[in-house]
């Protein structure tokens, strides 16, 4: 189902969708989050389908750390990335999360092995000194941002204007409980204006 989902779309790092996309969505989520893996399945499925199929949107995930389990899963999620299947990994722990789990039913490696993943290079990847940093700048963001529930989606694009509520940066930041019409609006409110 995963595979299918994101067939064909260019994934780099922690990226998903074209390079050249104007739009770029910004999700903050812990991958042992309940409401996190809801938001997956509910907002981003169709938002990946219609928006970054069609190449006007892409998405970063900047992973939340909260326990030594969000570690292990946002870590796995990094290494997956250095073979192009971060989203891949994403989005199947999310699916394997059920609302009474604490995070997905199965362990870090569980997944990368049922993606397929060259595991060797995977767990070599695991130990990548880069990854804490970028953790470390994702929690950075969340706690500037006053963020506290997950997920929060930070939409950049050219027809967004300043604003004093994001600190006079050209952004759209939405807090959990996100809608799919909520998400969809900031996306459509972000895109180049046609005149």
């Amino acid at each position: 189902m995963v595979r299918a989902e994101l067939a064909q779309i260019p994934q780099h790092g922690m990226v998903l969708g074209s390079p050249s996309a104007r739009v770029t969505v910004f999700e903050y989520g812990d991958l042992i989050c309940g409401p996190c893996a809801k938001t997956a399945v509910s907002v981003l499925a169709p938002v990946i389908a219609s928006f970054v199929r069609s190449d006007a949107v892409r998405i970063q995930f900047e992973p939340i750390v909260e326990s030594p389990r969000s570690e292990a899963f946002a870590l796995g999620a990094y290494a997956a990335g250095a073979q192009r299947s971060a989203w891949n990994y994403i989005l199947l722990a999310y699916l394997c999360t059920t609302p009474s789990s604490d995070g997905p039913l199965y362990e870090a490696p569980a997944l990368a092995r049922v993606l397929g993943i060259n595991r060797r290079r995977w767990r070599r990847q695991l130990r990548e000194r880069r990854w804490p940093a970028q953790i470390e700048q994702s929690a950075r963001v969340a706690l500037l941002g006053g963020f506290s529930n997950y997920p929060v989606f930070i939409i950049r694009g050219p027809g967004i204007r300043r604003s004093k509520s994001t600190g006079g940066r050209s952004v759209i930041i939405l807090q959990a409980p996100v809608t799919l019409s909520a998400l969809t609006q900031a996306i459509i409110t972000a895109e180049p204006s046609s005149g």
